[in-house]
């Protein structure tokens, strides 16, 4: 690797927006499969919380610290060959007052660490004693701070940037890799709805989700789905883009994600009535007739029932996250829920197939920031990767404990790779080592 900057690139006439190309140099992979996570150890933004990268070799059980930056990694990806991670990195306020997060990237063993961007300083909505940042009631809502998000394209060109402006407006911008350049392509400005990039499709399609800002009460307004067109989309005002799915979102769970050929799209719902029901469909990836390929109502002796998630594995199967019971932790109570790891025939054929059983006293999730196929199946295609958490204490408030696991898509009780208490982990995806 070439030397490479770590430092904000500098704002001028021939840089008006302070971007910098990406400096790539290949890397050769191997057969061993390696799970990449985040582990943040301590609170987050204050001096003794440092944000790494870690990976995870399988076949030797063998851990090696890609990089430690900032005081806190919020999201992260790997890119389609396997050779790279970009990731938000939260700079020290004190050493850093003018950034909200730097967007960098390096190479999977540790070498070429840059910044290509540095987002800064955004207006934020304080509430109580926490910070929201695109906290709607849909697809992908989070809590915390800084308000900002990236999804990176297949073909590795373009990384799409949002921002969540005064919690009034969503700004999204395309950032070309190879140039440096930076182009507004989204600004959406509605009364209570705000809009978040949930992955790309293709190299030059990605799914844009709208939906209800929780600060605006209830009932929320319906979420959707949009597909946008990078290439055809020129006027930020007046997008380019496809309304795929529309979802009322109140009492319901949703869960989306394509398949790997990117023919597909799966959508998952479960509404909370009682009993709970929940239900999988498949549609064309840019929106089309639906096909129900699961459908059921939870028992009256497990009326909370649900699909909490689901991931496609292969092209032809999914991956469903089940739960039962409560999935809430909380001071005082029994917790109740029970998870079950399945595999789905994404052809509507068939009853899930159950992988595992969870443990219990756990909550568990398949979700992530950026639900790439290579984020949570392995590169040979028979492993999967998941995060879990687990309550510890109980004083002032919650104590949890964060995991990240790995299994077989042939079944058996996955396993641990990392377990803290003092901060939290969570998965990336994989590569070949």
């Amino acid at each position: 690797m070439p030397v490479t900057q770590t430092s904000c690139p500098g704002i001028s006439p021939t840089n008006p927006f302070g971007t910098r190309p990406a400096v790539m140099r290949p890397l050769a992979l191997g057969s061993h499969q390696n799970l990449v996570y985040i582990y943040n150890e301590g609170r987050s933004q204050t001096s003794t919380a440092h944000g790494h990268l870690v990976r995870y070799d399988v076949a030797t059980g063998q851990r090696v610290t890609i990089i430690t930056s900032g005081l806190l990694i919020s999201e992260a990806q790997v890119s389609a060959d396997g050779q790279w991670i970009m990731f938000l990195s939260l700079p020290d306020p004190q050493r850093d007052p003018n950034h909200a997060a730097l967007l960098q990237m390096v190479r999977m063993d540790g070498q070429g660490l840059q910044t290509l961007y540095c987002f800064p300083k955004l207006p934020y909505t304080p509430k109580g004693k926490t910070f929201s940042a695109f906290e709607g009631r849909g697809l992908i809502s989070y809590t915390g701070y800084p308000p900002v998000r990236f999804v990176w394209s297949p073909d590795e060109r373009n990384v799409l940037l949002s921002a969540d402006l005064q919690s009034t407006t969503s700004l999204m911008t395309l950032l070309d890799t190879r140039t440096g350049n930076l182009r507004q392509l989204l600004l959406y400005s509605q009364f209570c709805s705000m809009a978040i990039p949930l992955t790309w499709l293709n190299s030059s399609q990605a799914y844009i989700a709208t939906e209800s800002r929780a600060t605006c009460g209830s009932p929320p307004l319906p979420m959707h789905l949009y597909l946008i067109d990078a290439n055809k989309s020129i006027n930020p005002a007046n997008p380019v883009w496809n309304d795929v799915i529309e979802e009322n979102v109140r009492y319901t769970d949703v869960a989306v994600d394509t398949s790997p050929d990117g023919l597909h799209l799966f959508v998952s719902t479960c509404e909370q009535t009682e009993p709970a029901i929940s239900t999988i469909v498949s549609e064309p990836a840019a929106g089309g007739s639906q096909t129900t390929i699961y459908r059921q109502l939870a028992s009256a002796q497990n009326p909370e029932s649900c699909v909490e998630s689901i991931r496609a594995a292969t092209t032809r199967t999914l991956l469903v996250l089940m739960r039962s019971g409560n999935p809430y932790l909380q001071c005082g109570a029994p917790y109740q829920a029970t998870f079950q790891l399945a595999m789905l025939s994404s052809d509507g054929r068939g009853q899930p197939h159950v992988l595992a059983n969870l443990e219990q006293r756990s909550s568990y999730s398949l979700d992530q920031a950026v639900p790439a196929f290579w984020s949570l199946i392995s590169r040979d295609g028979h492993l999967y990767a998941m995060t879990g958490s687990k309550l510890l204490a109980c004083s002032n408030s919650l104590i949890e404990g964060t995991t990240v696991f790995y299994g077989s898509l042939s079944g058996g009780k996955p396993v641990a790779v990392a377990t803290v208490s003092n901060g939290t982990v969570d998965v990336v995806g994989w590569t070949a080592l």
